[in-house]
């Protein structure tokens, strides 16, 4: 056998058995997909309602995740607005994430929570610094059993616990209450700035 036949065969063989060891190759491993995630939006707008068709709540935030199993949705640094039915007023509430049920009706805000109602009847607003707070939208009403920090107009609230009826404009501090409170300027002179802290609360 000359050196260019033995070539061809020596080259041939390798072919073959390279060929062998690529479909001897063990199968990759499927992907794993997460089960739970229906789906995820980016920089995303939803409005929730209520059973009777009208709105729970408006919200806006970078990611939203949809859990399939448990049909429960989680929000990454979300902007919620919470509607005032009495009137055009809202409650915007802020959180590093947020938790929302099901059925819309229960919204679990968590970390660096702060909310702010709609002006009471004297144009001021009240606003709520606490770690977490569930706001339960049919009821109405937001509570939470953490320490919590109330600002309204120039004095300062803080307590343990807190129940708000949000239709009504009232909160109830529910334990270790300790209040900094200073005199209102005259209605004459009161011009609150957009977004300050003032409002309307059962304790002035």
């Amino acid at each position: 056998m000359n050196r260019l036949v033995l070539g061809i065969v020596l080259a041939a063989g390798a072919v073959a058995t390279g060929l062998a060891l690529w479909w001897m190759r063990p199968e990759p491993p499927t992907p794993k997909v997460d089960a739970r995630a229906d789906y995820r939006l980016e920089g995303f707008e939803m409005t929730a309602l209520r059973i009777d068709g009208s709105e729970g709540f408006t919200v806006t935030g970078p990611l939203l995740e949809r859990d399939t199993e448990g049909q429960t949705t989680t929000l990454t640094e979300p902007r919620f607005r919470f509607p005032e039915n009495k009137g055009d007023g809202r409650w915007d509430a802020r959180s590093a994430s947020a938790w929302v049920g099901p059925k819309n009706d229960e919204v679990r805000l968590l970390g660096g929570v702060e909310m702010v109602g709609p002006p009471g009847k004297d144009g001021r607003v009240v606003r709520f610094s606490t770690e977490h707070l569930t706001v339960l939208t049919e009821l109405e009403r937001a509570r939470t059993d953490a320490a919590v920090t109330v600002t309204q107009g120039r004095s300062i609230l803080q307590a343990t616990g807190l129940d708000v009826d949000m239709q009504a404009q009232r909160y109830e501090l529910l334990a270790d209450v300790d209040a900094t409170f200073f005199p209102n300027p005259p209605a004459a002179s009161r011009q609150p700035a957009v977004g300050s802290p003032v409002g309307g609360s059962p304790q002035d």
